[in-house]
């Protein structure tokens, strides 16, 4: 049976040691959450707007 590349021990040697902190109350939201709730909320409104554009077409006088 072949063997499986250590994919631990490559990420740590390219990435350095793995962190995982949990934030605190005072630390305020994670940096990173925030990023990804601006991403979704981004891509919701494109959507809703692109669905409201195909529902109602503008009208050209």
């Amino acid at each position: 049976m072949a063997q499986q590349p250590d994919i631990d021990s490559k990420a740590e040697a390219e990435f350095g040691k793995p962190e995982l902190t949990l934030a605190t109350s005072r630390d305020g939201p994670d940096p990173r959450l925030l990023a990804l709730v601006r991403v979704l909320a981004r891509r919701a409104a494109r959507g809703l707007y692109e669905q409201q554009q195909k529902d109602h077409p503008a009208s050209r006088s």
